[in-house]
């Protein structure tokens, strides 16, 4: 009979052995195989993922990106940016009015998903002026009401994408969330 250890021991090897074939490409089980085997114990193999493009679906494509990716219960909306259908910045210089275009999009997209900012569960911010930000915080608290609040996490950059812009926001979402 074999030990709690040895077993432990066994499963890790195994677990490093499916790894290393899944990065060499050696081995007759395929990725998708290794993949399973790689999964957590008691995770689905059969994972399904949606990608959302919505309002520049054009550059998002272009860009290779999405707007959005839901994974079972979670869902990501990508960096979002002050920015209109022809991919113009809206208000160059102005933050506040940035923050507030910037999460009427974030809603829109959660919304697609069936979701509003209560199933937030996690928001970074990346800004070019924090001073500015700490004036437009009041906006933000509005958006969340009383909660619940997301973790949050705020960089200050020197520039993003396109010149003008000063705020982009991205969002993780949890749909089991009620």
């Amino acid at each position: 009979m074999s030990t709690h250890s040895e077993l432990t021991s066994s499963k890790a090897k195994s677990r490093r052995m499916a790894r290393r074939r899944l990065l060499t490409g050696a081995g007759a089980t395929g990725a998708a195989a290794v993949a399973a085997q790689l999964a957590a114990p008691g995770a689905s193999a059969a994972t399904r993922r949606t990608d959302l493009f919505h309002y520049w679906e054009t550059q998002q494509r272009s860009l290779g990106y999405s707007q959005g990716v839901r994974v079972d219960d979670t869902v990501w909306i990508s960096g979002t940016a002050a920015l209109d259908r022809e991919f113009t910045p809206v208000s160059p210089g102005d933050l506040p009015d940035q923050m507030a275009f910037v999460y009427r999009r974030i809603r829109e997209s959660l919304a697609k998903y069936g979701l509003d900012f209560r199933h937030v569960v996690r928001e970074n911010m990346y800004v070019t002026d924090m001073p500015a930000l700490v004036e437009a915080l009041p906006y933000r608290r509005g958006v969340y009401g009383a909660g619940p609040f997301p973790t949050s996490t705020t960089v200050q950059v020197n520039q993003l994408l396109v010149p003008g812009l000063m705020i982009e926001i991205e969002v993780t979402a949890c749909r089991a969330l009620p």
